[in-house]
């Protein structure tokens, strides 16, 4: 058992990190209404905004005027510009990696077509860098790595991130169904094949509960090999994603995931612009049965029917975090949440 299990998550030793950018604001003041009913203040040290947006002084201005949304934990609220995170003098040198950075900082040497992020690049791309490297401002032993689209609709408990040993509990695959696209690059970074894999592989679904420490050393092993994270994501990667680096890391520094993690966890409820209509009923009930959080894609919106549409303004009513069910039906429609006051 890890030392202190029983406590993880009872003394304010987590902190919730969620990258965010302009356009998913009003996702991110529901997620924060939504904490601000069910996240313990005794589980969270601190709440990391991190802003991926090209225009980030004008974003993180208006996640500030959120703070009100957090209810008690507004104290709590820290927004984080992405590109303070960044690190240059890290990695390799010489020709091809000074190169590299010169495209970073000029995207159309790299041939990359505008985007919402950093110097214009792919947001989801930086979302990654931002992800691995907010260690560098987190305080707490154990860091939640969230998305936008995540709110909880039920009380959370340590449980819902932690198993009975105090292993952080990892949303996982059968090695069969994992993304060969992201695996094969990410395990290269550490000198691994496919074949390395165990049996169970990351998702790359949110929550991710990590210890903080040892997503500090990951994005470290990174960038001592492959240079700046913002210069891999944004101009040579060849598919990594932050959670399978995470994978190949502890595959090569321990021998497998689960000396870190609790690979059993099961996909919680989510609606992406994939989901099937019968899954997208499947993720309604097992909110309304329980489960904590609910991931909402924004463009999964507009393919929820009428009576999905009902389910989901039900849930968001009874958990509190809209005042009518004219104002679900609007925000769903497109309207922004109003917010409140600090």
């Amino acid at each position: 058992m890890t030392t202190g299990a029983a406590d993880i998550g009872t003394k304010r030793d987590l902190t919730f990190v969620t990258i965010t950018f302009r356009d998913e604001l009003d996702l991110l003041r529901l997620q924060a209404r939504s904490m601000a009913a069910f996240l313990p203040p005794s589980m969270v040290g601190e709440i990391l905004v991190v802003v991926n947006d090209r225009d980030e002084a004008a974003v993180a201005a208006e996640v500030e005027a959120m703070r009100g949304d957090y209810g008690p934990l507004a104290d709590r609220l820290r927004v984080v510009a992405g590109t303070a995170l960044f690190r240059w003098d890290v990695g390799p040198g010489g020709p091809l990696h000074w190169l590299r950075r010169a495209q970073a900082w000029h995207p159309r040497l790299a041939f990359r077509s505008p985007g919402t992020a950093w110097r214009g690049h792919g947001g989801w791309k930086i979302q990654q860098v931002c992800k691995m490297a907010v260690y560098r401002e987190v305080t707490t032993d154990w860091t939640v790595l969230l998305d936008s689209k995540i709110h909880f609709l039920n009380p959370v408990s340590p449980a819902d991130f932690f198993s009975a040993t105090g292993q952080p509990r990892l949303i996982c695959n059968p090695r069969e169904e994992a993304r060969e696209d992201w695996l094969a690059p990410s395990f290269r970074q550490f000198g691994l094949t496919p074949a390395d894999a165990g049996p169970r592989v990351v998702n790359g679904i949110m929550p991710l509960p990590i210890r903080t420490r040892l997503l500090g050393q990951v994005t470290e092993a990174v960038e001592e090999r492959a240079g700046p994270l913002q210069v891999l994501f944004a101009v040579h990667r060849q598919g990594e994603t932050e959670a399978m680096l995470i994978n190949a890391y502890c595959v090569a520094e321990y021998g497998s995931l689960e000396a870190e993690f609790d690979t059993a966890r099961p996909l919680p409820p989510v609606i992406m612009r994939t989901t099937t209509s019968e899954l997208i009923d499947v993720a309604l009930d097992r909110v309304a049965a329980g489960e904590a959080t609910l991931a909402l894609h924004r463009a999964s919106v507009a393919r929820l029917t009428a009576a999905q549409r009902g389910k989901l303004v039900a849930l968001w009513r009874r958990a509190g975090l809209v005042g009518s069910e004219a104002e679900a039906a609007a925000f769903l429609d497109g309207a922004p949440l109003a917010g409140v006051a600090s």
